[in-house]
């Protein structure tokens, strides 16, 4: 069974720092965005194109297995258990 391929959007516009860990009047500034009208059909429009749409990739994400093999497999889980005995 073979999933189809969503395309992932390419990276916007380069912040300083994650949009989250700035002032949003700052990251709006660094976007080119308007805090009140948002963009223009226009201006998203190119974004778009130059972009590409804001979807997650369907890849299924992390599995548990690999979770637990990075914790137990975590060098300093090693060492710290390895003092104990």
């Amino acid at each position: 069974m073979t999933t189809k391929k969503t395309p992932i959007a390419q990276p916007g516009p380069t912040l300083q720092r994650p949009a989250h860990a700035i002032d949003h009047a700052k990251v709006v500034a660094e976007t080119g965005a308007n805090a009140v009208d948002g963009l223009t059909s226009a201006e998203a429009a190119e974004r778009l194109q130059r972009h590409g749409r804001n979807v997650l990739d369907n890849t299924g994400g992390v599995q548990s297995i690999e979770i637990l093999i990075r914790q137990v497999a975590n060098p300093m889980n090693l060492v710290t258990n390895q003092s104990g005995l």
